[in-house]
């Protein structure tokens, strides 16, 4: 099988969407041995942050010499991106040679009539034994989905991590915070530690709590308090952040926006805690992995003439951060914005937000099947922004965007991570 025949059969042969339960994951990785069982890892969950936290957990440990794995979902250009080691890519061919085992055990399941797997649970599994044959010290995984039944949540770890919580896929996981933070918490293993950023809603916090309580697990709560922005510009932020008795002074942060402060604080207390359970980490290796932290598609500067920044959110809780962001760092800006979004997002309120911040507003649509027109997405934006286009083909609307924008105007291209993929294509950041 080579990579062009192992994305076809990802495509056609095992469907998307969300399934519950846990025990087609379970019967495929008892065919390959079970190979998440030689895996420590850390668990991260929640409705945004994930991917930067994950990214700066990864970096840490990187910096301090282990051989680390890191797991994300979903990718923007390439499926590879979701799996690397040491912040390396599979390469084509590997990924292709990985995908045929799965299948050929799949294919077992099949025969032995039981239930195929999902996408992402075949590719969850994939992972697991490709880091368990590479030998990693420590894989940095990310949850796909909710928690309690995502294909991740069979690993035993040693630390979960749960990001910020707010109302995102609420007709799978609930439509209340409560519900939507249990599911999250899910992931919360018996008598272990875990890590809890800043929440937004207290019903949120109440609900990991009380699980962390129920499961003996301690609950280690990051404090904004303790974090205090000392500078920050285009090309990045430097932090203070104290924990336990110890002050790290003058991190230096390169991703943009106040919630990623509050990120760096989650990943420097995991680091910190780890280095408790054995994992040696030393202060300069936490300086430089936050410094050496990268991650595309999240207030990312991929062009600086023109200037064009793109950023992947697209639900409540990110839509406002982004917010935040734009009249913190382009307050004396005009702003062109390029925005597609998914039909079955909150995109009314996002258009709500971001919508007075534009000068000028270019709909289009992402790679999705579920996009929204970018007419109807055009309407909505109309209520809020004098001057808007809808140009449903994505390197039309970046051509049009750059035609119209002047030498006091960036270009924003948001509002889904699919689209993100795309800009990220035609870019080539």
């Amino acid at each position: 099988m080579n990579y062009i025949e192992a994305l076809e059969y990802i495509d056609s042969n095992l469907k998307g969407g969300c399934n519950p339960g846990l025990s087609r994951i379970e019967n495929l990785l008892e065919l390959l041995g079970n190979p998440h069982k030689a895996i420590k890892a850390v668990h991260i969950a929640g409705t945004n942050g994930k991917g930067s936290i994950t990214a700066m957990i990864s970096s840490i440990l990187k910096e301090e010499g282990y051989r680390v794995g890191t797991y994300i979902s979903p990718h923007l250009q390439s499926i590879t991106e979701r799996y690397l080691i040491n912040n390396v890519e599979i390469e084509e061919d590997v990924f292709a040679s990985y995908v045929s085992i799965i299948k050929e055990n799949i294919d077992k399941m099949i025969a032995e009539g039981k239930e195929k797997p999902s996408q992402f649970e075949a590719l969850t599994a994939l992972a697991f034994l490709y880091f368990k044959d590479k030998g990693v010290d420590i894989a940095v995984v990310e949850v796909g989905l909710g928690g309690r039944y995502d294909a991740t949540n069979v690993l035993d770890s040693l630390i979960s991590v749960i990001t910020s919580i707010s109302y995102d896929h609420m007709d799978i996981l609930g439509d209340t915070i409560e519900k939507i933070a249990f599911e999250k918490a899910g992931i919360i293993k018996r008598n272990q530690i875990t890590i809890l950023y800043p929440q937004r809603f207290q019903e949120a916090e109440k609900v990991i709590e009380a699980v962390c309580n129920d499961q003996k697990t301690t609950c280690i709560k990051v404090l904004p308090k303790y974090v205090t922005q000392k500078g920050f510009g285009l090309d990045g932020q430097i932090m203070d952040y104290s924990y336990n008795g110890q002050t790290f002074r003058d991190i230096k942060l390169p991703l943009l926006g106040d919630h990623q402060l509050l990120n760096a604080a989650v990943a420097i207390t995991a680091a910190m805690k780890l280095n408790k359970l054995g994992y040696k980490i030393s202060e300069e290796s936490i300086r430089k992995g936050i410094k050496n932290v990268k991650w595309l598609g999240r207030l990312s500067i991929v062009s600086k003439n023109p200037f064009i920044i793109i950023d992947g959110a697209h639900n409540e809780d990110g839509i406002y951060a982004l917010s935040k962001a734009l009249k913190k760092y382009f307050h004396n800006k005009n702003i062109v914005m390029v925005i597609g979004m998914l039909r079955d997002k909150n995109h009314r309120d996002s258009i709500s937000l971001l919508g007075p911040l534009a000068s000028k507003m270019i709909a289009t649509e992402p790679m999705s099947e579920r996009a929204l027109s970018a007419e109807e997405l055009a309407e909505e934006a109309r209520e809020h922004c004098s001057e808007v286009y809808a140009i449903p083909s994505i390197a039309q609307a970046i051509d049009k965007a750059k035609d119209i924008v002047d030498s006091n105007s960036i270009i924003l291209i948001c509002g889904s991570l699919y689209l993100i993929g795309e800009v990220c294509r035609i870019i080539k950041p």
